[in-house]
């Protein structure tokens, strides 16, 4: 095994005892990363928090974590293979997100947390605990194991060697845990767009990942869990997203999306399709190929335009997906109920190109769907035969209400409004290759309202700066949304709109820009390709960058996107190299000119 896996080939293991305040420098620092490859969602609930922290004031012993080292252009990088609920629940009570005993960390007992009190990152919250409590948390000896490796596959290994018992892990985390296929990559990352935690990359910073957490509390940050799409819509319970069951869910989903012939849904049939069994109907390099052949982007699209299709017939009806349909209440939620609807449903926008003729008038049929005598088998295997009565029977109910596609440009548009929600989850621990704006014009001064030719090519320098992160880098643009409220209160200022809010975002539109300036879509589309064109960018990667320019509507804002996307050379921008800093963009000047070029 390990002449496969790499295991024991240069590689090294040590251990050593680090107080939670070197731990919490190293945190500050940017060290700790996740690797979502194999990394269970943030999920522990608030009082899971308050008993780690329990056992670490009663000098109780906790579970060693264990990081992997990694390289990252010269920075000490450690990727946490076993520990990140633990380490999220110490470095969180340090930052006085929750309270111990009805008490709050003293940010005055530790450097780091008193330099940001100081400085405004951190609010000391109140009643406070006692100093010599504070001290004694501060310097609790955690054990972390520190595994140096040449290889990204042994500590994939090691991770499911790790999990293997499954003692903790449900089934469905343990076919995930470390797998690097193609079917266990679209599942992680379809599964983190319809809850709401996608990110960019694999790897994400471990101060990023509460943004993208599961909470059962307000925090002000992450995501409740009943906000959850699955628990929102009555599809699954808050404790089937904890076990990954809505990872399952979708895994089912994606092999009737993929496969020619339709197979059983049953355990059997998930782990053939992770190679953990032999199962010529779902077995892995079937598998694999059909989702090669389909394209995992587009899989990915068209699964997260049927669920958006989903809440919008949740939305006009007023009712819960379950409500809505009728379907019938169990303790372990709808599962095979909603698998069913959302085959049918993708069926006839992709494998049929239709639409909807109207929301109204296909909410008309969805309404009590399950009262109308379809019926669905609720345990062990579902068979091919019934499975596929139950998803055909739906679509014959659903087809009257839709029409067929007949205009690309609009499918287009549609497809960038649904990828959008999912580019604002990713946005929040990607900052380097996210850029937002919140319109073309001038907000004030004596070219108010004018279109603001400085700020647009701004933007073209870091198109040039997103583009020199690597080679396969791919960068994110969008006019119309405001990344803060005082940019969102500018606009309502002096425009006075509204702006409509998701997440920590404020979209605001450009609607209100094209009528103060006169124009159309159509007129701004050619204003901005031949700015693009004739802008200081590198010829071919201007041409480029110009020819990605989309303007879709999102809940009735019109918006913009542009794609910077990395060649196979470095890009200049009036002759110098740029680069991203987080959300920054900077000239690279001396040995950072190197380290750019190094890239390629």
């Amino acid at each position: 095994m390990s002449e496969s896996t790499g295991i024991g080939q240069a590689s090294e293991l040590t251990v050593q005892g680090q107080t939670l305040q070197q731990l919490y420098t190293d945190f500050v620092s940017g060290v700790f990363l996740a690797n979502r490859r194999y990394q269970r969602k943030l999920v522990w609930a608030v009082e899971e928090k308050e008993n780690l922290i329990d056992s670490v004031v009663h000098s109780l012993p906790i579970p060693l974590v264990l990081v992997a080292e990694v390289p990252d252009e010269g920075s000490r990088r450690l990727e946490i293979i076993d520990g990140l609920q633990r380490l999220n629940a110490i470095f969180s009570f340090l930052e006085n997100e929750f309270a111990y005993d009805g008490k709050y960390f003293s940010l005055d007992a530790l450097a780091d947390t008193k330099f940001a009190l100081d400085s405004g990152r951190l609010t000391q919250k109140e009643p406070v605990l006692d100093r010599e409590t504070c001290r004694h948390i501060a310097n609790y000896l955690l054990p972390i194991s520190t595994y140096r490796s040449p290889s990204e596959e042994s500590v994939d290994e090691v991770f499911r060697r790790i999990n293997s018992s499954g003692r903790k892990l449900s089934l469905q985390e343990i076919r995930q845990a470390g797998n690097t296929s193609d079917l266990a990559a679209l599942v992680r990352r379809i599964s983190a767009a319809v809850r709401g935690d996608a990110s960019l990359g694999d790897t994400v910073a471990l101060e990023d990942m509460p943004k993208i957490s599961i909470t059962n509390r307000d925090l002000g940050y992450g995501i409740k869990s009943e906000d959850i799409f699955w628990v929102r819509e009555g599809v699954l319970p808050k404790e089937a997203v904890r076990e990954s069951r809505d990872e399952e869910l979708v895994l089912d989903m994606i092999l009737d999306i993929v496969l020619e012939n339709r197979a059983p849904t049953a355990s059997e049939y998930r782990d053939s399709a992770y190679g953990r069994e032999t199962n010529r109907a779902t077995s892995e390099d079937v598998v694999s190929s059909a989702i090669r052949r389909l394209g995992p982007e587009q899989i990915l699209s068209n699964f997260v335009t049927a669920i958006d299709l989903i809440r919008q017939i949740s939305n006009a009806s007023g009712k819960t997906w379950a409500q809505h349909t009728a379907a019938p209440a169990t303790t372990r939620g709808l599962p095979r109920y909603f698998h069913s609807f959302f085959i049918a449903l993708y069926d006839l926008l992709f494998n049929e190109d239709l639409v909807p003729r109207s929301i109204g008038e296909l909410n008309e049929v969805v309404e009590n769907l399950w009262a109308q005598g379809f019926t669905i088998s609720r345990g062990g295997t579902w068979g091919v035969r019934k499975k596929t009565t139950s998803i055909e029977s739906i679509k014959a109910a659903l087809r009257s209400s839709f029409k067929p596609e007949d205009d690309e440009l609009s499918r287009r548009r549609r497809d960038t409004a649904t990828q959008f929600e999912l580019e604002l989850q990713m946005a929040l621990t990607e900052s380097a290759l996210f850029e937002f704006k919140q319109g073309f014009t001038t907000l004030q001064g004596p070219e108010r309202h004018a279109f603001n030719e400085g700020a647009f090519h701004k933007v073209l320098r870091t198109a040039s700066a997103m583009a020199n992160e690597g080679p396969s880098a791919r960068g994110f643009i969008i006019f119309g949304v405001a990344d803060d409220s005082a940019d969102a209160d500018a606009v309502a200022l002096s425009y006075g709109v509204r702006p409509v809010q998701q997440g920590s975002f404020f979209i605001t539109g450009t609607q209100h820009e094209l009528a103060e300036l006169g124009t159309n879509v159509d007129e701004m589309s050619r204003k901005l390709v031949s700015s693009i064109k004739s802008s200081k960018l590198d010829d071919a990667f201007a041409k480029r960058l110009a020819a990605t320019l989309t303007p879709f509507r999102y809940r009735d804002c019109l918006l913009w996107s542009l794609r910077p996307e990395a060649g196979r050379d470095v890009v200049n921008y009036d002759g110098r190299i740029y680069y991203r800093s987080a959300s920054s963009t900077e000239e690279a000047t001396g040995a950072m000119v190197m380290t750019v070029v190094r890239r390629f």
